[in-house]
């Protein structure tokens, strides 16, 4: 530890920059893609990258999620329409992101964290049901079916390197990332830990619980943050990154507690790697957080898809001719809170709030004047080049939404404790459901069955495994203290 509060765990953030030069805004996502033809190559990188992570995230693509209970109220009900789903669609990519914190300040209040994004293309060798409403998804977002098919890592056979990464993945120490992740769960247990799901909800709960325990690797649902902790108006993903995102950017400029994104420098990176990386565009509006606003954006703005970020009036033959702009229904988001703030005459009441506030003071009038571009019209700002995020949809860019979106939510626990609070850890949110789903052990008796057979011998061999990384953590830590001890020879 420094003198200026500033420690690090590694001696480089990557990107030539060294672990206390202070790094600017992330504006975009570097993504691995993982295919059959060089997973071989990029396979070792990627186990590391696991292995080393504090914060992993996966999100998939689905070639389906079914249809009839997925929204049924009784939650057994809606758990076999989900334990149905997953033993009959498939996997079609698996987006992983991984952040291992390099560089802690206290004085710039600052969580540096190195990060990789791989998206694997994934090709079941079962057969399996696809969606055309699952096409429809994935045609609109881009997906390359023919990629699929052609080099797709083939997956659920003898030998499935996939389960081997998510055994792997188990016997790690992270914080596991998912959002919305009932569905997520179904899939992974099924189609990675490769074990039927158990027929009841209890028996999955357990298991889970098993698998994901609160003081090795606990669950951190970044939708369950953003309706219980953070209390966003939305909670659909991209809304809930890009509102991070911004506010993030707000905390970094007025030098309060912030996420710091670096990835490695491409210099380093073998043939194979550089190869299949690309870049996903994910800036913040030019001028942001002053960025200009229509005078007329809050009639323009359509607010089904502000709240859920989809708008069934879309695909009807009139459709919808409001904006359907996760940007847009943010900023005007921001508005709102603002007009709450200067109404209860509270300088500080958000992040927005403060930054408002050392510029224009408590004068509401002057703030509308530096907010606001009184000539520009949405009919108009239509037509600028706004960036828009591209790539969004993909299992990979998903996955490092997700892992972003936790670790802001928790940014002032990590600095204070270095893990996330317990109690938003291993719980999931249910749609139309007050209360989230708990993965915790259920004392009730759940039948003996194959499935439960096979998940407690697989219990077995990954406990193992967790017991072997603590004792290798114990004995680092009891070597470095050793060393602290020892006294120096003149």
């Amino acid at each position: 530890m420094s003198g200026d509060g500033d420690s690090s765990t590694t001696s480089s953030a990557g990107d030539g920059s060294t672990s206390k030069d202070k790094i600017p805004a992330f504006s975009e996502i570097r993504v691995i893609e993982v295919n059959r033809d060089n997973f071989a190559k990029i396979w070792p990188y990627l186990l590391v990258c696991i292995k080393s992570a504090d914060f992993t995230a996966i999100d998939l693509e689905l070639s389906g999620l079914g249809g009839k209970g997925l929204r049924s109220r009784d939650i057994a009900e809606r758990y076999q329409a989900i334990r149905d789903a997953a033993h009959t669609r498939s996997i079609l990519s698996v987006g992983i992101a991984t952040m291992k914190l390099t560089h802690k300040s206290e004085k710039r209040r600052a969580l540096r964290y190195e990060t990789q994004v791989f998206n694997i293309l994934t090709f079941s060798e079962k057969p399996f049901t696809i969606e055309p409403s699952a096409l429809q998804f994935l045609a609109k977002h881009s997906f390359d079916f023919n990629r699929l098919i052609q080099s797709g890592v083939r997956f659920q056979g003898a030998n499935c390197p996939l389960k081997t990464l998510f055994r792997e993945l188990l016997g790690s120490s992270a914080t596991f990332c998912l959002h919305n992740g009932f569905i997520d769960l179904a899939f992974i247990y099924k189609q990675l830990y490769d074990i039927d799901l158990p027929d009841t909800l209890d028996g999955f709960v357990n298991n889970l619980s098993d698998m994901f325990p609160d003081n090795y690797l606990p669950v951190a649902d970044s939708k369950y943050l953003a309706e219980y902790q953070t209390r966003m108006t939305a909670s659909f993903l991209e809304y809930v990154f890009r509102r991070t995102q911004g506010d993030n950017e707000i905390e970094r400029q007025n030098n309060r507690y912030h996420i710091e994104i670096c990835f490695p420098s491409s210099e380093k990176s073998i043939k194979a790697l550089k190869n299949a990386t690309e870049s996903v565009d994910v800036r913040l509006p030019e001028g942001f957080p002053d960025h200009a606003i229509p005078i007329d954006l809050h009639i323009h703005v359509c607010k089904y898809f502000a709240y859920h970020g989809f708008c069934h009036a879309r695909n009807t033959e009139k459709g919808c001719k409001l904006l359907h702009d996760v940007d847009t229904a943010i900023d005007l988001q921001r508005i709102k809170e603002n007009k709450k703030a200067f109404k209860r005459k509270r300088r500080y009441n958000n992040v927005i709030a403060e930054s408002v506030a050392e510029k224009t003071g408590t004068d509401e009038e002057a703030w509308k004047n530096a907010k606001f571009e009184q000539n520009l019209l949405t009919r108009d700002f239509r037509e600028l080049k706004r960036n828009v995020v591209t790539g969004l949809h993909r299992a990979g860019v998903d996955a490092f939404m997700t892992a972003f979106a936790v670790i802001y939510q928790q940014r002032r626990t990590l600095m204070a404790d270095n893990s996330v609070d317990l109690k938003f850890l291993n719980r999931v949110p249910l749609s139309a459901k007050d209360k989230p789903l708990h993965l915790r052990h259920r004392p009730v008796p759940v039948p003996q069955s194959e499935q439960i057979d096979a998940h407690l011998e697989a219990m077995v061999e990954i406990n193992k495994q967790r017991d072997y990384i603590r004792m290798n953590a114990a004995a680092t830590v009891i070597k470095s203290v050793q060393k602290e001890d020892t006294p120096c020879e003149d």
